[in-house]
């Protein structure tokens, strides 16, 4: 089996590939635990001011991983509740990263994929991306009720979450669901030249700062 995160340099910018396109880069264990140790091992390295994360193939990332936390997480509530702790610690990893973390949505979002993409600073999004939250029954595990409204409001927020609605990228940008959409041709290098517009303006630790200082996390 191949590696589940693909890891790209370019200059000082870490880009993070999802890399299991023939499941749309349904997260699960394994990806959880690579972007983890990528995200730790980013956050020490002065070399790197900007990280993206986007996804191999058509997908960001539809959702997690159905079958394999069916197995190991339904099990009980005691199991249950581990994954939602490991999601909420592995979305704090990611607010804890001291430069800026950009969701560069490639295509699909939803359910678990649209929760990682709103645990990072900001999203971008291509034209040919769908976003939406699309939990059965509108409950999921990672969130989303709360880092939505940040967003979009309550309003939207709720309606999203009740009608599981997919935002085409342009819709999705005009509610603030997110903060850019680039044309699907050329996405990823548009991506990478927002990224080395945003690394060119720090100024010592001062990205870091502007993140300590705008990023919620609980309390």
């Amino acid at each position: 089996m191949g590696d589940v995160v693909l890891r790209e340099r370019i200059g000082s910018v870490e880009r993070l590939w999802l890399n299991r396109p023939e499941v749309e880069n349904a997260l699960n264990d394994a990806i959880y635990a690579a972007l983890t140790k990528a995200f730790r091992e980013v956050s020490q390295d002065p070399s790197v001011g900007a990280v993206i994360v986007t996804g191999m193939g058509n997908a960001f990332s539809r959702s997690a991983d159905g079958e394999e936390i069916g197995a190991k997480y339904f099990t009980s509530r005691e199991a249950y509740r581990g994954f939602l702790y490991r999601v909420r610690d592995f979305h704090t990893e990611i607010a804890s990263v001291p430069k800026p973390v950009i969701a560069a949505v490639n295509g699909v979002a939803s359910m678990g994929g649209i929760e990682l993409a709103l645990a990072c600073d900001f999203i971008v999004a291509s034209s040919a991306a769908k976003l939406g939250d699309c939990h059965p029954g509108g409950v999921g595990g990672g969130g989303a009720s709360q880092t939505l409204r940040e967003l979009v409001g309550a309003r939207m927020t709720r309606w999203l979450l009740y009608t599981g609605e997919l935002l085409d990228a342009q819709r999705a940008l005009e509610v603030g669901l997110v903060q850019q959409v680039f044309p699907a041709v050329g996405f990823q290098e548009s991506v990478l030249g927002l990224a080395n517009q945003i690394v060119a303006r720090r100024f010592g630790d001062s990205l870091a700062r502007v993140k300590a200082l705008t990023v919620q996390r609980d309390p």
